[in-house]
């Protein structure tokens, strides 16, 4: 027990400085994306209906009304037209309505702070999964190291995966995001029940993130999943101080008429360009037959998600589950109703770790590939046809949304690679005595 607990003390103290400077990199390139945007402007476009919620939270009126929001926006001189309605579950608007005691603008710089250290969290526990899921033995001799490779990844993300975008709007997305990896981190690490403790509260927020939980119902881990139902009763029962007991019923009301192809007052039609959810696709395709829309979302999203997980498997390796990260979440992401081009952060940790294992394998054209993707996924195309003098066809309106087609087929693609390459349980070698081990270590060094 005493040679374990130093060991352990050994590996904490090797590994800290190293995850350290990754927070402290991820979290100063968060801030000079989001620093002049700060300064610019006093409440962005998004954190006005954040904003607008919470105070409605504080006086207990309807935090789904729309023209309730308007009327405060209004009272409170917020800028931006229109205010945009509330649309994620009533834990989110209830819990943070102490943003309602700050002035409008001091709120929106503590709540860019919040996204910014979210960022740089997420960075972090992606970076933990990631060496958790490469146990060789060069990995082991430079697991002191900083991982330069990964620090210039985590930089390169912050812009191709826009993360500037969600701070310029106050999104909520680096927030989801941090906890989405901590589950994800959690899980490597075998720790079940935070896994699912973190990943209800992405869910609690943003209830896309659920999908992440499929896995964990395939692969049998009944702790995970219990975890996840304990965070969501958790949820509920943090908000009901906060009266949020009407909100979970009003929720609960209009849930239905908030998915695919409804048109949400207040919103933005579905068919709208911006929109390249399956959705928004399928709206603008079937001219906005609700019926029509819903069914082909649903088989569409059963169909991307039952081909990830039947190539995964039902036990994947550590890097196998990783490989499904980025199928998965090209499915979290075009299974929303509604998505717009700062919902595509949402990849940072399967691109992350696929990026890592391109430049470690020296795998020069999948690395360029996933590159020019990843880039390509976060670009404005809806500007770019509005340049266009005469209407395109409805098939050329959705360019976000192929991308995201090929990062899943790419993902596909890896993925199956994984599995054919990840030796089998009777394949696998026998474990390495601890002088093999010593010695392995040795030669890395040297």
């Amino acid at each position: 027990m005493t040679s374990f607990a130093a060991a352990f003390k050994k590996r904490l103290s090797g590994e800290l400085p190293s995850y350290l400077a990754i927070f402290a990199f991820a979290t100063g390139a968060a801030w000079l994306c989001v620093l002049d945007i700060v300064i610019k402007q006093p409440v962005a476009i998004d954190f006005k209906s954040f904003y607008a919620a919470a105070v409605a939270a504080r006086r207990g009126l309807d935090v789904y009304d729309v023209e309730v929001l308007e009327a405060i926006a209004t009272e409170l001189r917020l800028p931006h037209k229109p205010t945009f309605p509330y649309l994620y579950p009533p834990f989110f608007a209830h819990t943070f309505s102490w943003l309602a005691r700050l002035r409008p603008s001091i709120a929106q710089q503590v709540w860019s702070s919040i996204a910014v250290v979210s960022y740089g969290l997420a960075a972090t526990f992606t970076v933990f999964a990631v060496r958790r899921a490469s146990p060789d033995l060069s990995g082991a001799a430079r697991r002191t190291a900083v991982p330069t490779v990964l620090i210039a990844l985590i930089a390169f993300l912050a812009w191709a995966l826009n993360l500037r975008n969600s701070l310029a709007m106050g999104q909520v997305n680096p927030l989801v995001l941090a906890f989405i990896c901590a589950a994800l981190a959690l899980s490597m690490a075998r720790k079940d029940i935070p896994a699912g403790l973190a990943l209800s509260v992405a869910a609690g927020i943003k209830v896309t993130p659920i999908l992440l939980a499929v896995p964990w119902v395939i692969e049998r881990r009944f702790r995970a999943l219990a975890g996840l139902a304990a965070g969501f009763a958790a949820l509920v029962l943090i908000s009901l101080p906060f009266g949020a007991a009407p909100a979970w019923l009003e929720f609960l009301r209009r849930l239905p008429r908030m998915s695919h192809g409804a048109k949400i007052p207040g919103l933005f039609a579905p068919g709208t360009v911006p929109n390249f959810s399956i959705a928004g696709f399928y709206t603008r395709l079937f001219d906005g037959d609700a019926t029509t829309v819903k069914l082909a979302s649903a088989i569409t999203l059963l169909l991307l998600l039952g081909a990830a997980l039947a190539l995964a498997g039902r036990s994947p390796s550590p890097p196998r589950s990783l490989r499904l990260l980025l199928p998965l979440l090209v499915t979290m992401v075009v299974a929303s109703p509604f998505t717009y081009v700062h919902h595509v952060l949402y990849l940072f940790p399967a691109a992350l770790y696929a990026l890592d294992r391109a430049a470690a394998q020296e795998r020069r054209i999948e690395m360029g590939a996933l590159v020019v993707l990843l880039s390509l996924a976060t670009i404005d195309f809806p500007y770019v046809y509005d340049r266009f003098k005469g209407r395109l066809p409805e098939l050329a309106l959705s360019v976000n949304l192929y991308v995201l087609l090929a990062i899943y087929a790419l993902g596909m693609f890896l993925l199956w690679r994984e599995r054919r390459d990840t030796p089998t349980a009777r394949e696998s070698p026998a474990p390495a005595s601890d002088r093999e081990v010593a010695t392995g270590l040795a030669t890395a060094r040297r």
